[in-house]
């Protein structure tokens, strides 16, 4: 089709003003295809970009009739695929078709080319985009009618993708810096959210190593000081009376307990011995054992104890997680009852501990320590919590979850250190 110099100067300076300092690609790409329209009349029209981090794979912004090359141009495709492959990967200057629908390099295995037949594309048209020399995607330009286009028209096409080129490679170069500037940003965040995080870790693991110390000053200390004294005194009389023996062993039993009871504290041996599920639930126990009224409690392991085969660190910090929480719903939430569900769903193990207490809204005396020990500890895991903030009398829930992929690593990758 031939245009005259002076409509097509025109034209293009049209298209340079349409551009100029517009950053919303589909509403500059509706302008384009206007003025393009009074050169060559067109049904679709779209513009194919090579993504600049990954250029396997394109996206594309599309006017006129609406196809599923663009009906989603935030989902990449990959180049390969493209049916029009030849032009963005540089093996042919342009591509020029009277019928596509029976043109065969569009077809091949793996195309992505339905779009072609459900939008009754014929006639079409493909010229590159290339800045300082690197192609960065291609002008599209169909019809439904057959046998539209002519070497004239490809002239115009490259003109106009040489005007548009620039202005759509500096908008993806700064929508990229754009995402990566958010990125950082967010990582950076994150980084000292879990430094923080991680120091009052540190701080609740140093006052709970001074708790330990004061449990085996205050109680078994002083106890084994108080079996020692009176050890010495039967000692004195010679023949130790039965009632003194019985007494003495008494204590004896009871300062062994009161340190078994740290030492569990300290590391959950029913854990080891006998899995997550039966550790939680021994935990339950002694956390809600001798408080009046009882407290009801309940494991449910659905996951078919898949815990249990994961890495030991992994294991442990889920366990101080959960032994947190359940700690917490008892102390401050004055529960009637706490409840454990373990489950996997959509790759996910998830871990609940409910309860039915005071709730976390005013007035709650839940220890934020205690919380951001948790979300550190699960952090250290590539885990999340979720609290369940309800209203006051509703009670509580707290949920571990964390990926199974994140858990399935190659056993040489490095371990976690317990936590």
């Amino acid at each position: 089709m031939h245009v005259a110099p002076e409509v097509l100067l025109e034209r293009y300076l049209a298209i340079s003003r349409a551009i100029a300092g517009q950053l919303d690609l589909q509403a500059v790409l509706g302008e384009i295809a206007k003025e393009a329209h009074l050169l060559f009349c067109h049904d679709h029209l779209d513009v194919a970009i090579i993504l600049p981090r990954k250029p396997d794979e394109c996206i594309s912004f599309e006017v006129g009739v609406t196809t599923e090359w663009g009906r989603a141009p935030r989902e990449p495709n990959l180049v390969a695929l493209s049916p029009v492959r030849d032009v963005l990967l540089g093996k042919v200057g342009h591509i020029l078709t009277g019928d596509a629908w029976s043109d065969e390099r569009f077809h091949f295995d793996g195309s992505f080319d339905a779009p072609i037949y459900d939008a009754d594309l014929r006639s079409r048209l493909h010229v590159p985009l290339v800045v300082l020399g690197e192609i960065i995607g291609s002008l599209n330009i169909s019809r439904h009618k057959k046998n539209v286009y002519d070497d004239d028209d490809v002239q115009i096409a490259r003109q106009i993708a040489d005007l548009l080129a620039p202005y759509f490679h500096a908008v993806m170069r700064a929508d990229q810096v754009k995402q990566l500037a958010l990125a950082e940003g967010a990582a950076r965040g994150r980084e000292e959210a879990l430094r923080l995080g991680t120091l009052r870790l540190t701080e609740g693991m140093e006052n709970e190593r001074k708790r330990i110390g004061m449990d085996l000053h205050d109680q078994t200390l002083a106890d084994l000081t108080r079996i020692s004294r009176k050890f010495a005194r039967i000692s004195k009389n010679g023949r130790p009376a039965t009632n003194d023996l019985v007494s003495l062993g008494t204590e004896i039993t009871n300062c062994v307990s009161e340190l078994r009871r740290i030492i569990e504290d300290t590391k959950p041996g029913v854990l080891e011995l006998f899995g997550f599920a039966e550790a939680v639930e021994a935990q339950l126990e002694r956390s809600v054992g001798g408080i009046s009224p009882k407290i009801a409690t309940s494991v449910n392991d659905r996951s078919g104890s898949f815990i249990d085969g994961l890495r030991e660190p992994v294991r442990t910090t889920l366990f101080r997680i959960v032994q947190e929480a359940i700690n917490n719903a008892v102390r401050h939430g004055n529960p009637s009852r706490v409840d454990v569900c373990i489950e996997v769903v959509g790759g996910r193990l998830r871990i609940c501990v409910v309860d039915d207490g005071s709730g976390t809204g005013p007035g709650h005396q839940q220890s934020t320590g205690g919380l951001d020990n948790m979300r550190v500890r699960a952090a250290l895991i590539s885990a999340t919590l979720e609290v369940g903030s309800s209203a006051p009398g509703e009670g509580t829930s707290i949920a571990i979850v964390l990926p199974v992929l994140a858990v399935q690593e190659p056993s040489d990758e490095p371990e976690v250190a317990e936590v």
